[in-house]
């Protein structure tokens, strides 16, 4: 029984990652692409932070993510995955680490709003960047996951 759950964290873990990499980059690239239409003096916080970026450098700090995330979700597992509700879990339980789960003062985090001197529209940003891509991982992780159980979603 204990191959048997190693094997499915493993590929779970992988799928799980797959899809944060692929979400994460999307966001990131329209993100990035919507910012430089804001004027210079309306994005100070966004160019300092840089809540979204792209390269090699932004990619193994999201891995990590990703797999820390994947590890702590686990043992939740057949709660989002076989509920009726398993969306609005998965996707509260994400967006929920994102804005309370940050260890620096990021715009569009609960410390950010607190220490921060980041305006609303600047935070605003940020949270609704990190809603989509929360509800587009949700949504095409619990669909893989489904249809891998032979559960069409």
């Amino acid at each position: 029984m204990e191959r048997t759950i190693r094997k499915n964290f493993w590929s779970y873990s992988m799928r799980f990652l797959l899809i944060h990499l692929v979400t994460w980059a999307v966001i990131a690239s329209l993100f990035l692409l919507f910012k430089e239409k804001l004027p210079e003096s309306r994005r100070v916080a966004l160019d300092f932070f840089r809540p979204y970026r792209l390269g090699w450098p932004a990619v193994a700090p999201e891995t990590i993510r990703g797999i820390i995330l994947a590890l702590v979700l686990f043992p939740f597992y057949d709660l989002f995955v076989k509920s009726n509700r398993g969306h609005l879990v998965l996707f509260s339980a994400l967006w929920g680490l994102a804005i309370l789960g940050s260890i620096e003062p990021l715009p569009g985090s609960f410390e950010g709003m607190i220490y921060t001197k980041t305006t609303f529209g600047e935070h605003l940003l940020v949270l609704v960047a990190t809603a989509v891509q929360v509800f587009l991982f949700c949504t095409f992780f619990l669909r893989w996951e489904k249809r891998g159980r032979g559960n069409k979603a």
